[in-house]
Formats: C-alpha cells, sequence, structure tokens
C-alpha cells in the first residue's frame, strides 16, 4: 500500500510523538536487536540501507530498510537465525498494510503502513509462531492508548480511524445506521461542519464533496482471541472528518 502522505497525518504524528514514545514500553523488548549496514545506493546517497533484526526469546522480526517508503522485505526467523538480507526459513511477510515493524507483545506482531491514509496510520497483526495474519485496522497517530497480551489473545486499546461506505452528510439517517451497526457507537459525530467547510473552499465540486464517504475517529477496543475479533466503542470524543 504507497499512499501520499498528507499533512494532517505528519501534524498527528508530531502530536502524537511523545505518547507513542510511552506507549512504546507496552511493547516487549527485544532481547537483543542487531543492526547490519547494507552498500551505499549511489542513485538515493541519502538513505541509510539497513537490516534491523530484532530478536525475542521465540523468533525474530527481519527489517531491510533500504532507505525508500516502506521496508523491503519483513520477515520471522527463528531467534538465533543470522541478520543476514537472504535467510533461510525465513517467512516473509508480504502484506500491503506492513511497511515497518511496529512492535512485538508475546505471541503477537505488529507491522504499520508505509504512510497515513484518511489521516490514520493502517496497521496490521500476525501471529509470528504461524505467520497468520489476524487483523488489521487503522489508529490515529502512531500510538495505543494500552497493549494487553496473553496466550493466544490481545487487546489493544486507541483512536480508531473508521472509513464508512457512506456519507452522513448526503445520506445522514441510513448512513447512520450503517455506522453505528459497524462501529457500535451510541452517537455519531456531527459531520456537517466538515462537509461545508470543504463546499466553501472548492464550491464548485459541491456535488462530489457531498458524496464522499464519512471518516469517524473514536476510541476503541479490539480484542482478538481464538480466532475472532471483537470491537468495542469506548467512551470518549469523538470526530469527523473528510477522506484525505
Amino acid at each position: 500500500m504507497k499512499r501520499t502522505v498528507t499533512a494532517s497525518v505528519i501534524v498527528a504524528a508530531f502530536v502524537s510523538f511523545a505518547e507513542a514514545s510511552e506507549n512504546a514500553r507496552a511493547f516487549d523488548k527485544p532481547i537483543k536487536v542487531d543492526v547490519v549496514a547494507l552498500p551505499k545506493d549511489e542513485l538515493n546517497p541519502d538513505a541509510k540501507p539497513k537490516i534491523t533484526c530484532s530478536r525475542y526469546p521465540a523468533f525474530m522480526v527481519k527489517e531491510v530498510d533500504l532507505g525508500e517508503v516502506g521496508a523491503e522485505k519483513l520477515a520471522l526467523l527463528a531467534p538465533d537465525a543470522p541478520c543476514e538480507r537472504a535467510g533461510e526459513r525465513e517467512r516473509v511477510i508480504a502484506d500491503d498494510t506492513a511497511g515497518y515493524l511496529m512492535g512485538v507483545s508475546g505471541g503477537f506482531v505488529l507491522f504499520r503502513a508505509a504512510d497515513g491514509w484518511n489521516g490514520g496510520l493502517p496497521f496490521v497483526v500476525y501471529d509470528a509462531a504461524t505467520g497468520e495474519r489476524l487483523l488489521d485496522d487503522s489508529l490515529e497517530g502512531d500510538g495505543f492508548a494500552a497493549i494487553r497480551s496473553g496466550k493466544g489473545e490481545l487487546t489493544l486499546d486507541f483512536r480508531r480511524v473508521y472509513t464508512a461506505s457512506c456519507s452522513l452528510y448526503l445520506e445522514r439517517a441510513a448512513c447512520a445506521k450503517t455506522i453505528v451497526a459497524d462501529t457500535g457507537l451510541s452517537q455519531l459525530p456531527d459531520c456537517t461542519a466538515a462537509y461545508k467547510a470543504e463546499i466553501k473552499r472548492s464550491p464548485d465540486h459541491a456535488g462530489e464533496i457531498g458524496k464522499l464517504p464519512s471518516v469517524i475517529v473514536y476510541p476503541v477496543e479490539v480484542a482478538y482471541a481464538a480466532g475472532d475479533t471483537a470491537r468495542r466503542a469506548l467512551e470518549g470524543t469523538t470526530a469527523c472528518r473528510l477522506p484525505s
């Protein structure tokens, strides 16, 4: 997934930096991290190509970063595997949403997208033991409010960026019904101001703007267990945005 980074995503990342640094402690600390420098690319002299191998008790996560948007390779290996660009018995994570390693909690590995989408940061969760893709979502900023994991169970608290399939401005009641069913929110934010502001900026495209799907930001708890994923809306502020 290669998307353009918008100004709103960059601002959100800076605002959440301090919070994300604290939340990083919620992830498991690697036993060891090996960093191997790769040869410079003459066509991209500012890049610092490298391999980063984060070792945990039961596995290793390898990230080959050539300095472009998104890692060239993400893979799961044995905890004592060599930190090499091409490795034997590596389980490559071939996923458009997985751009970089985000962190590890128990037997779960979280990867974040290489760039943002609709003001959110998409991420995906994998089972470290099987290499199975378990769930994906999108969060505001780049940090979680809480991460809890146990044997086969993972719970994440964060502000979710949910892109609806409809416009609350244009379809109103019908769209609200769809969003409530998808999110579990008991009360939706007012989207009128967001749409009117964009229409005011681009009046010649008012018709197209009114049809844009609504983007709802709200606090959520996402729980994974035994192959099932459940999302529960939490108390807190909600917001409505337009796609960006």
